[in-house]
């Protein structure tokens, strides 16, 4: 379980690590506008609901491994 939770981590800090390169090449272009600071509702929807499964995708394995323990002795 360790190990998943690792592989979990480490693969949202590379997508988090790609997403901030890509943002600051495109924001440095030389003719680039600057971004608009509106959003949908749908991107902030997702924006926010990406940490909510992260975090339910750690902790319901981790809560069946505790079950698990408390119930076998």
């Amino acid at each position: 379980m360790r190990v998943t939770i690792l592989m979990m981590c480490a693969l949202v800090a590379a997508g988090v690590f790609a997403a901030i390169l890509v943002s600051v090449w495109s924001s440095h272009r030389k003719g680039a506008r600057p971004a608009s600071l509106r959003q949908t509702l749908a991107a902030e929807l997702v924006w926010a609901a990406i940490p909510c499964l992260i975090v339910m995708a750690a902790a319901i394995p981790a809560a069946i491994a505790i079950l698990s323990s408390v119930h076998g002795r």
